[in-house]
């Protein structure tokens, strides 16, 4: 449950950047999230899930690159301000998909496992920029 929680932070996020150069990281972020519905849009039972894992994978592992791309970018480029406009129809469309998948039996294990590695990617970079924060403050 917290993955998917961090998982869904992640993602508003990245639909929540201002215009200017994080833009860009806002665009290709809507653009994973858009492939990401579209695959999960052909899921309707385990199996489909099984045969779409590589897919699944290879963009969660994007999103999460572009995610921590844009924390980076956005650490280095202080003076640009985040603002709370998002695409409220890709973060739905997606939501909307991985609750329907999430109702269907054996499905919600199998997304999990798919998810894992990238959520842990994400998890390790969030820690380590904690620490590197904590560190510059002492």
């Amino acid at each position: 449950m917290l993955m998917r929680k961090k998982f869904f932070c992640a993602l508003v996020f990245l639909t929540s950047c201002s215009p200017g150069s994080i833009r860009e990281y806002q665009i290709e972020g809507e653009d994973v999230a858009r492939n990401i519905t579209k695959i999960l849009e052909r899921v309707n039972s385990p199996q489909d899930l099984e045969r779409e894992s590589l897919k699944l994978k290879k963009e969660y592992a994007l999103l999460v690159k572009v995610i921590i791309d844009a924390k980076k970018y956005q650490n280095n480029h202080p003076e640009e301000e985040v603002r709370g406009v998002f695409s409220s129809e890709v973060s739905d469309s997606l939501k909307k998909e991985f609750m329907r998948i999430y109702q269907i039996e054996g499905c919600q294990d199998v997304m999990e496992a798919l998810q894992r590695e990238s959520l842990h990617k994400l998890d390790v970079y969030h820690r380590k920029w904690e620490g590197m924060r904590t560190e510059i403050s002492h």
